[in-house]
């Protein structure tokens, strides 16, 4: 039996504080394998004020993925701070990017553009019955990667 070795990691990390198992997963599989480690954030380009008048102007339940919506300063904010802690955990190549769309939408991107071998996702929204139905930011990840996908859980 062979053994695995990964040379591109795509890591989702939407929020620092939410994701450290996240982040610390893919610092140690980055390690392991002194591969690349992408850390990626999603940003929606709607304002709050233009979403509040669009809420307000029509206000329908808005059915999607459960994530956190994060603003393009925030997005930079936490690959940055994700960036740093790579670099801390003696990972060799870390690069934050960010992307314009949903965290699924950004992670998926990510990961076919530079052919990345493995995702790697935290769980959260994945026991919550909307998360079953829907799906979890996990689960979108899963039905639309090509390579493998780790779900790390706290």
């Amino acid at each position: 039996m062979s053994s695995v070795t990964y040379t591109t990691i795509v890591a989702g990390v939407g929020d620092v504080e939410a994701n450290t198992h996240v982040i610390d997963r893919a610092c140690e599989m980055a390690r392991l394998c002194d591969a690349a480690l992408l850390l990626v954030a999603g940003f929606d380009p709607v304002s709050a004020r233009d979403k509040a008048r669009i809420n307000e102007s029509a206000p329908v339940a808005d059915v999607r993925v459960v994530e956190a919506r994060l603003t393009e300063d925030q997005a930079y904010a936490v690959v940055e701070k994700a960036r740093d802690t790579a670099v801390e955990r003696g990972v060799a190549l870390a690069q934050g990017v960010v992307v314009e769309g949903t965290a699924v939408d950004a992670v998926t991107l990510v990961t076919l553009e530079t052919e990345a071998d493995l995702v790697i996702v935290g769980s959260k929204g994945v026991d919550s019955l909307f998360g079953r139905i829907f799906g979890a930011v996990s689960v979108q990840v899963l039905r639309k990667s090509k390579c493998d996908v780790l779900v790390v859980v706290p």
